[in-house]
């Protein structure tokens, strides 16, 4: 296809100008940074909502616990109790383990779960590094 200009000959190609693809190209940019933002934040609470729910599963792990020695494992023993019998002072005698289907296990975040006790009404205090969960 050819066409006459100013009594010259200009070959016409099909494709697109350079504004086209400059446009398209932005339009890509401003999809890709938006759903980017969004899905950082459904990450982002997902993270939360497993943390949160693997912390009742170790709450609930320390409560059986409880129940069955008498009382939570102390600092010291820590979580580690609730999958293997404790070595350390006071030893459970009545210990009939293990609590959880494998030993704990890190946060969303790859952080190992805090355990303290006494905590808040004597009960256990537990902390995720990256997120504060009081049970």
């Amino acid at each position: 296809m050819s066409k006459k200009s100013r009594g010259k000959l200009v070959q016409r190609y099909p494709g697109w100008t350079l504004v086209e693809v400059l446009t398209s190209m932005t339009v890509v940019f401003i999809l890709t940074a938006t759903a980017g933002h969004v899905g950082g934040r459904q990450i982002e609470r997902a993270k939360v909502l497993a943390t949160q729910q693997y912390m009742e599963v170790v709450q609930i792990a320390l409560e059986t616990y409880a129940m069955d020695c008498g009382d939570y494992p102390t600092t010291s023993q820590g979580l580690d109790a609730l999958w293997s019998a404790p070595v350390l002072h006071p030893v459970p005698p009545r210990w009939d383990g293990p609590y959880l289907d494998e030993p704990v296990s890190d946060s969303a975040w790859g952080s190992t779960l805090q355990y303290k006790t006494p905590g808040p009404n004597g009960r256990p205090y537990l902390l995720s590094p990256s997120r504060e969960f009081r049970k």
